[in-house]
């Protein structure tokens, strides 16, 4: 077999890492100091050491195009991250880069996209029957997470029945509005979300002992288009409009619930064939499950014309200020106590009270002056240049996870210090 000059350089490097790490696994080793002080080694994606899993990384992108483009982005931020420690001598761990892809999905169920990342695991030196080797797991890693912000919380948590897809029963990863929705519990992270490079961390050094390996502090980077904010409030009128959405979908989910509860119902009365306590079971059991459901169609009309009133009322410039809800919604109400019946379908609501009157999403009013919550939705401006191509970055959030010891933090400091995260900026252009 004929062997091209990269594949010869790439079969020396990875003998060279090979003999390296089993010159290291022979030596004795007495204390953590002397780990610490042992020459580092680094193995970036391109020589990874098993080529048939490396060759399968980027499988979920599906086309030879967003597969080229991940490899590339992943590639140069792999080389940001190299090019950070050319001053930096590393001791302690070896460093293994590798690479990973996901399906096309969709943000806020418009803008197709492709979400990769970059792996970099520092995998510590570690002392067994006082011979050297390389642990097979790390605490400490650099992560870089192409077109998805992997801490984002939706408002409302509970709406991925089929119902609220934005066409019903269609699994695409696109639902309703109200879905996509979000919420920031703390303003910083927000902040640093649309900072163009924002930085979040979120736990405080000061509150980890030094030495701990039972405590992770990570730093998160987040990286956007320059001058254009990824997310933006979500207006009154917005909100108001998508409850409608819901209503008529809660509905039809509703109408399709009941009837299914009514027919298996009749078939179990038929199979109970004059069996009195079989039939007691089912009529129980008939009678838990449609508590929820009784007079829904009321419900329906008594809310819808509670969001109407409010839409119809209300002045424009009422409806254009951000939409702010209940920072502590319920998501569990009762319906019979009797029974023991507790279930709140889909959805949430400001209080029990509300739940129990008109069900999910009653609309009680604003939480302008109640430490409410502003919703926010992904900004359509930002994505104006989305096109056809979904592996091309849009936003990109870097993280760096450590441990409270020498390895970890001198690293991380490193990285803090002299990654270059304008260059990562650029690439969204």
């Amino acid at each position: 077999m004929k062997h091209t000059t990269s594949q010869l350089k790439t079969a020396v490097a990875f003998f060279c890492l090979l003999t390296c790490i089993q010159r290291i696994e022979a030596q004795d080793c007495k204390t953590t100091e002397e780990l610490d002080a042992l020459p580092g080694k680094y193995t970036d994606a391109a020589h990874y050491e098993w080529p048939a899993a490396r060759a399968s990384w980027l499988n979920e992108l599906k086309t030879a195009a967003n597969k080229t483009t991940a490899n590339n982005v992943l590639t140069q931020i792999e080389s940001i991250e190299k090019d950070s420690r050319k001053n930096f001598t590393l001791t302690g761990a070896v460093l293994k880069s590798s690479f990973s892809g996901d399906a096309t999905g969709y943000i806020s169920s418009k803008y197709a996209i492709a979400a990769y990342s970059l792996n970099l695991g520092v995998y510590e030196y570690i002392c067994v029957k006082n011979k050297t080797l390389v642990n097979s797991e790390y605490a400490n890693v650099f992560r870089a997470y192409v077109n998805r912000f992997k801490d984002l919380s939706p408002a409302f948590n509970n709406l991925d029945n089929n119902a609220y897809y934005a066409t019903p029963n269609q699994y695409d990863d696109r639902y309703i509005a109200l879905h996509d929705f979000l919420r920031f519990k703390d303003k910083r992270l927000l902040d640093a979300m649309n900072g163009g490079i924002g930085f979040y961390q979120d736990v405080a050094d000061d509150k980890v002992k030094q030495g701990s390996r039972n405590a992770y502090i990570t730093r998160h980077w987040y990286i956007t288009k320059a001058g254009t904010p990824l997310f933006v409030p979500v207006t009154r009128k917005e909100y108001l409009q998508t409850l409608l959405e819901f209503y008529d979908r809660e509905l039809v989910l509703f109408k399709k619930n009941v009837d299914d509860i009514e027919r298996e119902y009749q078939n179990n009365l038929k199979s109970a064939k004059g069996n009195e306590q079989l039939i007691a079971n089912y009529k129980k059991a008939y009678n838990n499950h449609t508590i929820k459901y009784d007079n829904y169609q009321s419900k329906y009309e008594t809310k819808k014309a509670l969001v109407n009133a409010a839409l119809k009322e209300n002045k424009e410039e009422w409806l254009s200020q951000p939409a702010i809800v209940c920072p502590k919604p319920v998501t569990n109400w009762i319906y019979d106590k009797n029974l023991g019946w507790s279930d709140n379908g889909q959805g949430v609501a400001d209080s029990e009270a509300d739940g129990i009157k008109t069900g999910s999403f009653t609309f009680s009013g604003f939480w302008d002056n109640r430490n409410g919550d502003v919703l926010y939705k992904y900004n359509p401006a930002y994505f104006k240049s989305t096109t056809t191509a979904p592996a091309k970055p849009q936003l990109i959030e870097l993280s760096f996870r450590y441990v409270k010891v020498p390895a970890g933090q001198r690293l991380v400091e490193n990285f803090t210090k002299n990654f270059d995260f304008k260059a990562v900026q650029r690439m969204l252009e």
